[in-house]
């Protein structure tokens, strides 16, 4: 029984249906009637409950070759008035045939359609040429990435990853299918379709991920376009003309054909759908869909056909084994190779700051070296412990103590230069294997950068430590040198050359 019968048996009889067709923007429906029911029919809204709110209605009738009486439901009149309408029409009836035309115009709301008839939109869609399928339900997906369809009279539901058929009384909604335009965006970059700007289907739309078995030709049709679009996201070069199929696949071998999609035995070639799972998900796809091609390029059945023998998706999968070994042996050789640069950056580490200690020693030493010798001489030639920093020797001392601090300051902004130098040559190491590894693998065998963080503090804290014991040896020396030329020597001060060239005789100091 159709959703229609009790509305359209309780205005005429002796129906006879002509023709129906419904997609997910219309149904419609054209019969031929020999009677009309002029009889009042109570609670007649009831009729039409079949009718969705967010849907319109619109029914003409016609009586012989009269005027078309219509109803549209989105108008303010009620369907009474249009029988009482149609009732007056009804007195002039002579042995005329009756045609009347249903139409229902749906309205695509919240990613919910309504089929009112499941067999009937089966019909339709199976009589689509294989490019008007597509650039239909291309439309459909640019209004949203999922669509559920609410059918009349279905019981059990079915689904794919995006699109859902339930019945009208039950809730069901598909889970987002996050990569869905990631995918259509990997694939215009490896792939030619000569309508890939108005693609928006990938093959998982059609892959039904549960099945209702007793819907065999709804199955059939949905296999067919899962396929159809996988063999698109894999082939290099493919059109579509109608149910023309044109590809080209460049592999081990380039193969081309054109042929016709409705002579295809679609169960023949699904394995399509597994090759192209896996090329799209994750890894590097480059890699993969070259992989796959040389493959396929192999496994076709009868050249200008699409259908392939053996075991190609196996044979696929076990090659990426072998890739996948000889990468990681590659990837092993890498690694290896940064772990060495790495211990390098920690020698040149070490190096930096031993260069820097290295002048701190030498200097102190010589500053020590030097004192040592000044008081030994003096000693040892005067036999006492006094007068050893004549204002001679405590001005060539406080001389040494200043080219201590120039030397200082040079390796000090030696080191600095050094360091912002051994800061870019590992940035620049990171930069350039980032043509070979992924980003965040760079970070994970580099540990964060934890040895780097580790040899830039050595360096900072060495620099600290070794420049406050470089100063405090030159202040110490320094102050000690003043301090000892003051208690022994201040009052050769007013004695010397200089002193009476600059203050003359003004000050009388005896």
């Amino acid at each position: 029984m159709k959703f229609y019968d009790r509305f359209l048996n309780a205005f005429f009889s002796e129906i006879s249906p002509i023709q129906e067709k419904e997609s997910y923007k219309v149904f419609e429906a054209s019969f031929v009637a020999k009677k009309y029911n002029e009889k009042p029919i109570p609670a007649i809204i009831e009729l039409i409950s079949f009718l969705q709110s967010r849907d319109n209605l619109h029914i003409s009738i016609q009586f012989g070759d009269r005027d078309t009486n219509v109803f549209k439901s989105s108008n303010t009149s009620s369907i009474e008035e249009y029988k009482q309408l149609l009732d007056n029409e009804a007195k002039f009836l002579e042995d005329e045939e009756i045609n009347i035309v249903l139409t229902i115009n749906k309205v695509f709301q919240d990613s919910k359609c309504t089929i009112y008839d499941l067999e009937t939109f089966t019909c339709s869609l199976n009589k689509l040429n294989t490019f008007e399928f597509i650039s239909s339900y291309s439309k459909l997906f640019e209004l949203s990435n999922n669509i559920n369809f609410e059918v009349f009279n279905q019981i059990n539901s079915f689904y794919s990853k995006t699109i859902s058929f339930y019945s009208l009384n039950s809730n069901h909604e598909n889970d987002a299918f996050e990569n869905r335009n990631e995918i259509i965006e990997n694939f215009k970059s490896i792939c030619h379709f000569s309508q890939s700007d108005k693609l928006r289907l990938i093959p998982n739309d059609f892959y039904l991920n549960k099945v209702d078995e007793s819907l065999v030709k709804l199955n059939e049709i949905f296999k067919k376009y899962s396929t159809i679009l996988s063999i698109i996201y894999l082939f290099d070069i493919t059109n579509l003309n109608e149910n023309k199929f044109e590809y080209k696949i460049n592999g081990y071998k380039s193969i081309k054909g054109i042929i016709e999609l409705n002579q295809i035995d679609f169960n023949k070639i699904e394995e399509y759908f597994e090759i192209y799972k896996w090329v799209y998900n994750g890894g590097n796809l480059n890699d993969k869909i070259g992989l796959a091609r040389n493959i396929i390029s192999l496994h076709f059945l009868k050249k200008g056909e699409l259908e392939i023998q053996g075991n190609p998706f196996q044979a696929i999968q076990s090659s990426y084994k072998v890739y996948e070994k000889q990468n990681i042996k590659q990837y092993i050789e890498i690694r290896n190779k940064i772990s060495d640069q790495l211990i390098d950056f920690n020698n040149r580490a070490n190096k930096i700051i031993e260069t820097f200690a290295s002048g701190f020693q030498k200097s102190s030493l010589a500053l020590i070296s030097f004192y040592i010798s000044a008081i030994a001489i003096k000693v040892l030639g005067k036999g006492e412990f006094t007068s050893i920093f004549s204002v001679d020797a405590s001005i060539l001392s406080l001389s040494f103590l200043l080219g201590s601090l120039i030397y200082f300051w040079v390796s000090r902004w030696e080191l600095k230069e050094q360091r912002k130098r051994f800061v870019s040559s590992y940035n620049n190491l990171k930069i350039r294997y980032t043509d070979l590894l992924d980003k965040d693998d760079i970070n994970r065998i580099l540990n964060n950068d934890k040895e780097f963080n580790e040899d830039v503090e050595f360096i900072d804290k060495k620099k600290r430590i070794y420049s406050i014991m470089w100063i405090a040896i030159v202040s110490i020396l320094g102050l000690t040198t003043i301090f000892l030329f003051i208690c022994y020597n201040l009052n050769q001060i007013f004695e010397t050359y200089l002193f009476r060239l600059l203050f003359g005789n003004s000050c009388d100091c005896n």
